[in-house]
Protein backbone atom coordinates (compact mmCIF):
# COMPACT_ATOMS: atom_id res chain seq x y z
CA UNK A 1 0.00 0.00 0.00
CA UNK A 2 1.04 3.54 -0.92
CA UNK A 3 2.36 5.74 1.63
CA UNK A 4 1.03 9.34 2.17
CA UNK A 5 4.02 11.18 1.20
CA UNK A 6 3.28 8.92 -1.68
CA UNK A 7 0.13 11.02 -2.98
CA UNK A 8 2.29 13.89 -3.25
CA UNK A 9 4.34 12.29 -6.08
CA UNK A 10 4.87 14.57 -9.13
CA UNK A 11 2.60 12.10 -10.88
CA UNK A 12 -0.12 12.84 -8.65
CA UNK A 13 -0.15 16.44 -8.35
CA UNK A 14 0.38 17.59 -12.16
CA UNK A 15 -1.52 17.44 -14.71
CA UNK A 16 -0.49 14.63 -17.53
CA UNK A 17 -1.68 14.15 -20.50
CA UNK A 18 -1.33 11.03 -21.88
CA UNK A 19 -1.99 7.98 -22.13
CA UNK A 20 -1.26 7.72 -18.06
CA UNK A 21 -3.69 6.52 -15.25
CA UNK A 22 -3.16 7.10 -10.97
CA UNK A 23 -5.04 5.44 -8.44
CA UNK A 24 -5.40 6.39 -5.14
CA UNK A 25 -6.37 3.93 -2.18
CA UNK A 26 -8.65 5.22 0.44
CA UNK A 27 -10.91 3.68 3.30
CA UNK A 28 -13.83 6.38 3.53
CA UNK A 29 -15.75 8.82 0.95
CA UNK A 30 -14.35 11.93 3.23
CA UNK A 31 -10.97 10.79 1.98
CA UNK A 32 -11.86 10.17 -1.04
CA UNK A 33 -12.94 13.54 -1.21
CA UNK A 34 -9.71 15.17 0.34
CA UNK A 35 -7.25 12.67 -1.76
CA UNK A 36 -9.08 14.31 -4.86
CA UNK A 37 -8.85 18.04 -3.49
CA UNK A 38 -5.72 17.82 -2.23
CA UNK A 39 -4.08 19.37 -5.31
CA UNK A 40 -3.57 22.97 -6.60
CA UNK A 41 -5.33 21.69 -10.30
CA UNK A 42 -9.01 20.63 -10.77
CA UNK A 43 -9.57 20.16 -14.06
CA UNK A 44 -11.79 16.40 -14.25
CA UNK A 45 -12.43 13.84 -12.01
CA UNK A 46 -14.38 10.66 -12.39
CA UNK A 47 -16.58 8.52 -9.85
CA UNK A 48 -17.13 5.14 -9.96
CA UNK A 49 -19.63 3.13 -7.85
CA UNK A 50 -22.49 0.74 -7.93
CA UNK A 51 -23.99 2.70 -4.96
CA UNK A 52 -26.39 5.44 -6.49
CA UNK A 53 -26.08 7.75 -4.07
CA UNK A 54 -22.99 7.74 -3.22
CA UNK A 55 -21.15 9.49 -6.32
CA UNK A 56 -23.93 12.31 -6.19
CA UNK A 57 -23.26 13.31 -2.59
CA UNK A 58 -19.48 13.05 -3.38
CA UNK A 59 -19.53 15.39 -6.62
CA UNK A 60 -20.57 18.04 -4.94
CA UNK A 61 -17.36 17.81 -2.70
CA UNK A 62 -14.90 17.72 -5.56
CA UNK A 63 -13.45 20.64 -6.91
CA UNK A 64 -13.77 20.12 -10.62
CA UNK A 65 -14.66 21.95 -13.55
CA UNK A 66 -16.02 18.31 -14.79
CA UNK A 67 -17.24 15.36 -13.27
CA UNK A 68 -18.57 12.42 -14.75
CA UNK A 69 -20.28 9.08 -12.77
CA UNK A 70 -19.39 5.28 -13.91
CA UNK A 71 -17.38 7.12 -17.52
CA UNK A 72 -14.55 9.23 -18.57
CA UNK A 73 -13.61 11.94 -20.78
CA UNK A 74 -17.82 12.31 -22.34
CA UNK A 75 -18.07 15.79 -24.01
CA UNK A 76 -20.81 17.49 -25.40
CA UNK A 77 -20.50 20.84 -26.97
CA UNK A 78 -23.68 22.07 -25.54
CA UNK A 79 -22.37 22.02 -21.95
CA UNK A 80 -19.80 23.87 -20.01
CA UNK A 81 -16.43 22.56 -19.86
CA UNK A 82 -13.38 23.88 -17.94
CA UNK A 83 -11.23 23.61 -14.72
CA UNK A 84 -11.07 24.69 -10.65
CA UNK A 85 -8.15 26.26 -9.35
CA UNK A 86 -5.40 26.31 -11.38
CA UNK A 87 -7.03 24.34 -14.38
CA UNK A 88 -8.01 25.63 -17.67
CA UNK A 89 -8.44 29.12 -18.97
CA UNK A 90 -12.22 29.94 -19.16
CA UNK A 91 -15.06 27.88 -20.14
CA UNK A 92 -15.30 26.65 -23.46
CA UNK A 93 -18.72 25.09 -24.74
CA UNK A 94 -22.15 25.93 -23.34
CA UNK A 95 -23.74 29.71 -22.52
CA UNK A 96 -20.71 30.30 -20.80
CA UNK A 97 -18.85 30.25 -23.42
CA UNK A 98 -20.74 33.53 -25.13
CA UNK A 99 -18.37 35.42 -22.83
CA UNK A 100 -15.50 35.23 -24.30
CA UNK A 101 -17.17 36.60 -27.19
CA UNK A 102 -18.22 39.71 -25.50
CA UNK A 103 -16.80 43.01 -25.28
CA UNK A 104 -17.81 45.14 -22.12
CA UNK A 105 -17.63 49.01 -21.97
CA UNK A 106 -19.41 51.11 -19.92
CA UNK A 107 -21.13 54.31 -21.36
CA UNK A 108 -22.42 56.99 -19.65
CA UNK A 109 -23.91 59.68 -21.42
CA UNK A 110 -25.91 62.66 -19.10
CA UNK A 111 -27.87 64.81 -21.51
CA UNK A 112 -27.74 68.18 -21.91
CA UNK A 113 -24.14 68.60 -20.03
CA UNK A 114 -22.65 70.77 -22.91
CA UNK A 115 -24.47 73.73 -22.41
CA UNK A 116 -22.82 73.37 -18.79
CA UNK A 117 -19.62 74.14 -20.69
CA UNK A 118 -19.96 77.49 -21.61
Amino acid sequence: MLEVSDYKMEIMQEETFGSIATLQVFDTEKEAIALANDNIHGLAASVWSIDVDLPKRVVREIDAGTIWINDWAQVNDEFEKGGFKMSGLGRPNGMAAIHNFIEYKHIFHKPDTLNDWK
